[in-house]
């Protein structure tokens, strides 16, 4: 083999050895997998549209993420809670933040006058809220991206609970929320838990029902 011949040769081979370090990488992280089913006392029905995760690591991102969790809707039948469970893959490199529009229908016949949402793990009596400091929080600690919670007025956030107030969700009526969620890694799944709450008569609303109660089954006793 003529040197011109080993020169080439030697240079091809070095070349191949270079190509993997100077082809493109693509960045992985902790991203949601899968919906794994919803539960609780409140659900009625639950139907759940799609999931997505176009750009990973994307913590804080600007304006919406392009990552998406979509529930078509969320029916409640009582005042209660509802648990929603995802999986998620850890890569070990970063947080995603997702955005979360979901559609909920109160079917339970009662106004409401609060809503609120939980991050944590498990379902059920088993769950418990996110510790503080470990990533998995509502878009903490800026909350810079868009969120939607009409018909109520005022929402405050924290790392891992959301407080819808001062407004009315009627019976029979159907909105949509936005909320956006911080996926970190060390995590395989974790748990939205909703629920909404009802006004507390005031105590002379209390005497004044149990007055009427004590009446009626005065009457009810004449007639028997």
């Amino acid at each position: 083999m003529s040197i011109l011949a080993r020169s080439l040769r030697s240079l091809c081979t070095l070349a191949l050895l270079a190509l993997p370090l100077a082809l493109p990488t693509v960045s992985q992280a902790a991203f949601v997998d899968a919906f794994l089913g919803a539960s609780g006392p409140g659900l009625d029905t639950m139907s759940f549209n799609d999931l997505g995760t176009p750009t990973p690591f994307d913590d804080n991102a600007v304006g919406t993420s392009p990552n998406f969790i979509r529930v078509n809707q969320k029916a409640y039948d009582q005042v209660d809670y509802i648990d929603m469970v995802f999986s998620v893959i850890d890569d070990g490199i970063g947080t995603t933040e997702y955005n979360v529009v979901e559609g909920v229908f109160n079917g339970t016949g009662i106004p409401w006058t609060d809503y609120h949402l939980e991050l944590g793990f498990g379902v059920g009596a088993g769950f418990v809220i996110s510790p503080a400091g470990d990533g998995l929080d509502f878009d903490a600690p800026d909350f810079d991206s868009p969120t939607a919670f009409a018909p109520f007025t005022s929402v405050t956030f924290g790392e891992d609970t959301i407080d819808a107030i001062g407004g009315v969700f009627v019976p029979g009526g159907f909105h949509e929320f936005e909320f956006n969620i911080d996926v970190p890694d060390g995590v395989s799944e974790f748990t939205i838990r909703q629920y909404p709450t009802i006004a507390t008569p005031e105590p002379g609303a209390w005497a004044l029902l149990a007055s009427g109660c004590a009446l009626a089954l005065r009457r009810s006793g004449r007639r028997s």
